[in-house]
């Protein structure tokens, strides 16, 4: 099946600058440019350009944006208005990033993820607010719902919707051989290209670390995009990344090498997700070095379905993300209409080709 290149994906507002420099040596200059990149009131608000958070919540700062009670009452979400609605009931993890917390909202008795971060490190604060940028304004059933963050002693607590079942992680511990139910595979395919084609097309973002441990599921089996901190913005027609962010095992061929790269990079992580998924193995478990996968993913070819293990049509789809010229890879919405997916289309799949106009 030949898939037509979508020309309009990258039709969309020049990167916008850092939020700050790196910080200099020079004390005065590390000052300085610790002011731009956010401000601490007296009263312990953590203020950016366009909004701001205390122990109130997240408060819109333009008044182009009119204040709602909360972010996740905005979108008819759960109304989440004092971090001391919150019974934290046990850790879930924690990592560089911080740490995240399984919480009962106790005016609803709903379960919620808390997400801790310090932010006394400007790339923690970067991250923050990175990914408070993309949350608070989308309402996607795609992408991990924010509820309300919150910002006391250095610390923002961000409240999110709880997916129960883990991540495709989890998911593939559990299948050490392979999850070899390509229905199954096409349902969690199916998800992750909307929550994609709404991250590109609607929000202009680059995801930059999409990984298995950043797709989450609930116990309904629904699939969705977590983790924005280190998502980009593409604000013109012909839109390109340069910084060099995110997990180095998923980048595409381009990002490896320091090219400029767009949402096609997201395409190729993509595909290495789902193989990986499909045959319970990374593609580059030898490459225990970023100079290995360099070398592996710059000389040998694309890494594709074992023959015979699946079907024809799902080897051409992986054989789609996992073209190593990104301008050959198919936008999100043009894998959305791939055979491979559309065969799938029962009872459970066709809700999910309803979110996006397929021709």
């Amino acid at each position: 099946m030949a898939l037509s290149l979508d020309s309009d994906e990258d039709d969309v507002p020049p990167l916008p600058r850092q939020l700050t420099t790196e910080l200099s040596k020079s004390g005065l200059d590390e000052a300085k440019k610790m002011q731009e990149s956010f401000m601490l009131s007296q009263s312990g608000t953590f203020k950016v350009d366009d909004f701001k958070i205390n122990k109130t919540g997240l408060v819109p700062d333009s008044e182009r944006e009119r204040p709602q009670s909360t972010a996740g009452s905005a979108f008819g979400l759960l109304d989440v208005s004092k971090f001391d609605e919150l019974e934290t009931l046990a850790e879930l993890g924690s990592g560089a990033s911080g740490t995240v917390y399984k919480a009962r909202h106790k005016p609803s008795g709903t379960i919620v993820a808390v997400k801790q971060v310090t932010i006394l490190e400007k790339a923690k604060r970067d991250q923050v607010v990175a990914e408070l940028r993309i949350m608070r304004k989308h309402l996607s059933p795609w992408l991990v719902a924010l509820y309300n963050a919150f910002y006391e002693e250095a610390k923002v607590y961000t409240v999110l919707e709880f997916m129960s079942a883990g991540s495709l992680a989890d998911l593939g511990a559990k299948h050490k051989g392979g999850l070899r139910d390509e229905r199954e595979l096409a349902r969690i395919a199916l998800q992750l290209l909307n929550g994609l084609n709404v991250l590109h097309k609607v929000h202009h973002q680059v995801h930059r670390d999409l990984k298995p441990a950043n797709v989450l599921m609930n116990g309904d089996g629904v699939v969705k995009i977590s983790d924005f901190g280190i998502s980009s913005q593409l604000d013109n027609t012909a839109g390109l990344c340069s910084t060099f962010v995110g997990t180095t095992c998923y980048m595409a061929p381009e990002r490896l090498n320091g090219l400029a790269y767009s949402y096609s990079s997201d395409i190729w992580s993509l595909g290495l997700i789902l193989l990986e998924l499909a045959t319970g193995k990374y593609p580059y478990a030898d490459a225990d070095s970023y100079f290995k996968l360099l070398s592996q993913m710059s000389d040998q070819p694309a890494p594709a379905v074992p023959e015979g293990d699946f079907s024809d049509a799902f080897a051409e789809f992986i054989g789609f993300c996992l073209e190593k010229e990104p301008n050959r890879r198919p936008a999100s919405r043009e894998l959305l209409k791939h055979p491979w997916l559309r065969q799938m289309d029962d009872s459970s799949l066709s809700g999910m080709f309803g979110a996006v106009s397929i021709s």
